[in-house]
């Protein structure tokens, strides 16, 4: 018998369009959208038990923490803890795409948003229960490799320590096939600006805030 999703979509279109990966051959609408929303509610879902665990943690240590659950390696490798319907679902994603890794990931932002969409909150904690565990939350950030290198930390931790304006972010270009995109991406911070390029947004501003740390004094890439 096929394992089934955690949640029991009342519209089942909705499940099915967030297993949709973009793809040369397969034409039509895909998950892109509900990946945008999935994103997003995944983000303040994390921040919020974040927020909650650590009454005591400045932004900077908070940011650096959420980043590093939330980055396309940390979601990743998270992933196996949706279950094997997950991988059923998604069938020869493996063969149809060429980044099969960030597809995942993106199907499973997409999961959160049609979740979202169908169920409200209650219905994406089911999915965000099963990808995370208490320890992910609670364990302090060097124990738990959290400070990795996270560009975007470091730029907002340099920021306040140097009382500069916070980083912003602007997106230049997105070019390429809608199944292969490349994002190009500006980040601006105590009166410098540098780029990134990446295969996502979050990524192409890692790639800038990087770029941009390069530029700034006393610190290192």
């Amino acid at each position: 018998m096929p394992a089934c999703p955690p949640y029991a979509f009342r519209d089942p279109a909705l499940l099915r369009r967030a297993l949709t990966v973009p793809a040369p051959t397969r034409p039509g609408q895909d998950n892109q959208r509900l990946e945008f929303l999935g994103d997003a509610v995944l983000g303040l879902l994390v921040a919020e038990r974040l927020f909650l665990a650590h009454p005591g943690l400045d932004e900077g240590g908070l940011t650096v923490w959420h980043d590093a659950l939330v980055s396309t390696v940390g979601i990743r490798d998270r992933l196996p803890r949706l279950g094997a319907w997950f991988e059923e679902a998604l069938g020869d994603l493996g063969k149809s795409c060429n980044r099969a890794d960030k597809a995942k990931v993106d199907a499973c932002e997409a999961l959160l948003g049609a979740a979202w969409l169908d169920g409200g909150r209650a219905a994406a904690e089911r999915f965000l229960n099963l990808l995370y565990v208490e320890a992910d939350f609670t364990a302090p950030p060097a124990q738990r490799r959290v400070v990795v290198d996270n560009p975007k930390g470091r730029l907002l931790q340099y920021a306040q320590r140097h009382a500069a304006d916070l980083p912003a972010y602007t997106q230049l270009a997105v070019e390429g096939p809608r199944h292969a995109p490349c994002f190009r991406v500006a980040a601006r911070c105590a009166g410098l600006e540098a780029e990134g390029e990446g295969p996502s947004r979050k990524q192409a501003e890692a790639a800038a805030a990087a770029a941009l740390l390069a530029k700034l004094p006393l610190e290192t890439p």
